[in-house]
């Protein structure tokens, strides 16, 4: 997972660790007609991820998104922490509609 907090040496690195047990994560998909991987890739990263593959992975603390492309635009695939998945939807869902309008 790319790296997006300095390391403090201390036990605050071990801060966001329960953010990476996968077991607790959950799978939704949301459709994204008319919008591409490059514009899908971008507002993935104002919400904080990390390029892992270009146009195609991206990471950030407890979650991430791939990137599939469809017929009539992209599907974005979240693996969530069970606790962020709900409002990363949210935010990811306003700032599609936000492109789009």
């Amino acid at each position: 997972m790319p790296i997006s907090t300095a390391s403090f040496g201390d036990e605050r690195d071990n801060q966001y660790s329960k953010y990476e047990r996968s077991d607790q994560y959950d799978q939704e998909t949301m459709d994204c007609s008319g919008l591409s991987a490059e514009k899908a890739e971008a507002l993935l990263k104002k919400l904080g991820g990390g390029v892992v593959e270009k146009y195609k992975i991206l990471e950030g603390i407890g979650w991430k998104a791939t990137i599939v492309p469809a017929d009539n635009g992209v599907q974005v695939e979240f693996n969530a922490h069970d606790e962020l998945l709900e409002d990363l939807l949210r935010r990811f869902g306003e700032m599609v509609a936000k492109a789009q309008g």
